[in-house]
């Protein structure tokens, strides 16, 4: 079965019905705030895996940012453009070169990794996206906690192996995706190769506020001290 593929047709069969479903911030970017690195001028912001922009929207009325988002599904970036005109927004498979030559203060990849099967592709991703951080910037990803979600959990309709799960969705059309389960020595692999200092690791979203996973990195060489949310 071709994971990428899949989950390529999940998003042009849903894209419509997936939109109208990505409207409201989550909890934890709130909390992201904390760890922006000097707040006092323009953010340059790369959002990998952007969708509809939902997080630079939210962004975009809490600070002054320079914005540029890619994505695989060109509907959802023209979603995005519609509230962020200013925007630099590029149709782009994360798996491939990435044609960007900027450094950026802020990366995320929220909801993004899970999508990704195989630890080496995951790592490929996050080691481009380094590449473009900045001296005293920051990188986030996201881990999906759907097992903690009891809809989720009654979406599952397949187990893989290496906590791989085939999901359902029956909002509007029917369709599958792919998504890993994320456990704690998959995380520290990937901190761990990337060479980063972990900066903040906290859990929320959701009604229970256990939804999603947040890991905050920053260079090694960063003296920065940080309040835990």
């Amino acid at each position: 079965m071709d994971l990428l593929k899949l989950n390529e047709q999940f998003y042009l069969k849903t894209q419509e019905y997936f939109n109208r479903s990505r409207q409201v911030p989550w909890d934890g970017w709130q909390k992201l705030l904390d760890y922006l690195p000097n707040q006092s001028r323009i953010l340059k912001v790369l959002d990998l895996g952007c969708g509809n922009g939902r997080f630079g929207k939210f962004l975009n009325k809490q600070k002054r940012i320079k914005y540029i988002g890619l994505d695989n599904n060109q509907y959802l970036l023209d979603q995005a453009k519609k509230e962020l005109p200013k925007a630099k927004l590029i149709k782009q498979d994360l798996l491939k070169k990435w044609k960007i030559k900027n450094k950026f203060d802020l990366i995320v990849l929220i909801a993004v990794l899970h999508h990704i099967p195989k630890k080496t592709k995951r790592l490929t991703i996050l080691k481009q996206a380094k590449k473009l951080l900045k001296p005293g910037g920051i990188l986030v990803f996201t881990c999906w906690h759907f097992n903690k979600l009891k809809r989720f959990n009654q979406q599952v309709v397949k187990k893989l192996k290496d906590n791989d799960y085939i999901l359902d969705w029956k909002r509007g059309v029917e369709a599958k995706r792919y998504i890993h389960l994320f456990n704690d020595k998959e995380i520290n692999y990937l901190i761990k190769e990337l060479k980063l200092k972990l900066v903040a690791d906290f859990v929320s979203d959701g009604r229970q506020g256990q939804g999603n996973r947040y890991i905050v990195l920053s260079f090694l060489n960063d003296q920065r001290q940080f309040q835990k949310p």
